[in-house]
Parts: C-alpha cells; structure tokens; sequence
C-alpha cells in the first residue's frame, strides 16, 4: 500500500493551476507547473510505483436517455453541478490539461503505463495509473491559504489517501450512464485504445468541510 502515489491537479486559467503529490513516505509537496509534476511522475512510473492522478474538474458528465434530464447536476453533486457556469469553465479547462498531462506520460520513453479507472486495480499488478476526480467546494476550500489552488488538491490528495489506508475507497457521485471526460483524455493522449472508457465513470471523491474555526480558551 505505501507504494501508492496520490497526486492532484486544481485546474484552471494558467496562473491558478495547482497540483500536490504524496508518496506515502516523504512529506508531499506541491507546485503550479504541469511540466514539473509530469516529471515527477514520469519517475514514480518509471521506478515501478503505482499512482493515482485526480483533477479538480468533472471527469464524466450524465448521458440522460431523455430530454428532460439534460443539464441536470449528477447525483451528490448538491449546488456545485457540472452544468452550471463555474462547473462547465472547469469541465473544458480540465479537459485540456489533463490531455497535456497525460500526453507528457504517454511521451516519457519509459514504457506506457497501464491505465484504468477502478481504484482497486492500483493493489494488483495490471493497473499502475488510475484516474480519478477531485471534487473540492464550499466549505472544503481555504482561501486563506498561501496558494488556495495548490491547497484544494493538497485537501483532495489528503482525503484520498485517508480512503486509500482504510481499504475502502467509494466514489461521491454515482452516474452509470456518462460520457467520460477521463476516458477522452486517456485515448487521445494514447494510453489506452480501449473506447469502452469513453461510457465509463471514475471515481470521485469530495473533500471534507473544513472544521469550524473556534476562539481559542485562554487558562488562567
């Protein structure tokens, strides 16, 4: 389990781009360059780890069955849904940097990683990159932070993790009819030639709200 890395990216305009790795034995770090953490796990690939790579933007949209549904958030969304304006300028961010991303692993002269969406696949020995959403709102983000973007995937990386060491990693948005966002960006960096990955969900995992901040009791 410790061979595990578990690496974010808050996507976004360039100058708000913020990513965070954590390999499970030195503390993690975090940046705002995608070149520097491609690199980074180029290497982690390269010397045989596992990674999971998550990105703060809807991963798969709903594929409804009827017009009404269109536009409709995906369950456990609440009031941050894909459709709306901050949701859809995230989705088509996301959909271009984690291309670029994952286009610069495809291109390390190491041998292509072995691609996938279920998270369990990281415990054996045929899945070594699993791609994953990073869903941080509301109550989750700090934006007192040093750099907020670099700190929403640090807290999405942190409750990855968390999940990871208990055995039970669950997604927080449950649609089976999707088009996948993920899946588009895996086959056209070509990691994959599998077009089935195209109506398939990833994982998604929300952050937790940040704990109330409380006077501090002064003793006397």
């Amino acid at each position: 389990m410790g061979n595990l890395v578990v690496s974010a990216v808050d996507v976004g305009a360039p100058k708000n781009i913020g990513w965070w790795r954590d390999d499970g034995d030195e503390p993690g770090r975090g940046g705002t360059s995608l070149d520097e953490l491609a690199a980074l796990l180029s290497g982690d690939l390269a010397s045989g780890r596992s990674v999971a790579l998550g990105f703060e933007s809807p991963m798969f949209i709903p594929r409804p069955s009827s017009a009404e549904r269109l536009n409709k958030a995906r369950r456990g969304e609440g009031s941050s849904p894909w459709s709306g304006g901050a949701g859809t300028a995230v989705l088509a961010s996301g959909m271009q940097q984690s291309v670029y991303l994952l286009s610069a692993l495809a291109d390390a002269p190491e041998q292509l990683p072995h691609v996938g969406f279920e998270v369990e696949a990281l415990a054996g020995p045929a899945t070594n990159l699993v791609i994953w959403e990073a869903f941080v709102s509301g109550r989750a983000k700090n934006p007192s932070a040093d750099n907020p973007h670099v700190d929403d995937a640090r807290v999405a990386v942190a409750e990855f993790r968390r999940r990871w060491d208990t055995g039970s990693i669950t997604s927080d948005i449950a649609d089976n009819q999707v088009t996948s966002i993920a899946g588009l960006a895996v086959l056209v960096a070509g990691l994959s030639t599998d077009i089935e990955l195209l109506t398939r969900p990833c994982v998604v995992v929300r952050a937790p709200d940040l704990p109330d901040v409380t006077a501090s009791t002064i003793e006397t």
